[in-house]
């Protein structure tokens, strides 16, 4: 990853203390904007506030501006150039979404969904990538802890707000899910520090999250608007 300025401790505290506000606030969002819009659009705009404020607003201003947050995604480097130990921790987690969500569902989700599911995948991969990967590597470059581990944690964790309203369906519920985000963030984590920049993780977590086909929780309500 491209060096950085000299960053100042208060940007770096506050980074730090980015993830204990945002977990009550988001899961707080979740509750009242569900309560008073009802499924989907209360959910929708509850990631709305989660995307456009704390993985794009909030990591641009400690970065000091847009520039600083669009160096995040360099250096690019080609697909083929990487190692095989960054290859595989780039894609052993899109096996996941890919046998037992896509496979199985593929045949009964039409052009509406797949397109939603497509956007959705670039605005999660892109957003979050931002916060919780660029965001702390580059104030934390070499700090392992503070750098990686803490950030997959709290990365991990913020999954409990929108559980809250709609719980994951998968065996081990809230809990599993949690555990597998948190393997997730320290998979990207890993591989931005291999990489030098979250490119490829950024990529990575698109296919990941556009195969996991999230266009199906907006299906009933995508079929009353576009039908």
């Amino acid at each position: 990853m491209a060096a950085a300025k000299p960053t100042s401790i208060s940007r770096r505290v506050a980074a730090l203390a980015l993830p204990v506000v945002l977990l009550p606030s988001m899961l707080w969002v979740f509750r009242a904007s569900c309560a008073r819009l009802g499924h989907p659009l209360g959910y929708l705009l509850g990631f709305g506030v989660y995307w456009l404020f704390w993985c794009l607003l909030v990591p641009t201003i400690l970065l000091g501006g847009w520039r600083l947050v669009c160096d995040l995604f360099r250096p690019f480097p080609r697909l083929c150039a990487l190692s095989w130990p960054t290859q595989a921790l780039l894609w052993w987690p899109v096996l996941f979404p890919l046998t037992f969500v896509f496979v199985r569902r593929v045949a009964s989700a039409g052009p509406a969904i797949l397109l939603v599911s497509i956007a959705l995948g670039i605005v999660i991969g892109v957003t979050e990538e931002i916060l919780w990967r660029g965001l702390f590597l580059r104030l934390f470059p070499r700090n392992l802890w503070l750098g990686l581990i803490y950030p997959s944690l709290m990365f991990a964790l913020w999954h409990i707000a929108p559980q809250s309203v709609l719980p994951s369906r998968m065996a081990g519920g809230v809990t599993a899910f949690v555990a597998y985000a948190f393997l997730l963030g320290i998979t990207y984590g890993a591989a931005a520090r291999q990489t030098g920049s979250i490119a490829w993780p950024t990529i990575a977590h698109i296919v990941h999250d556009s195969l996991g086909l999230g266009g199906y929780v907006y299906a009933a309500w995508l079929t009353r608007t576009l039908g």
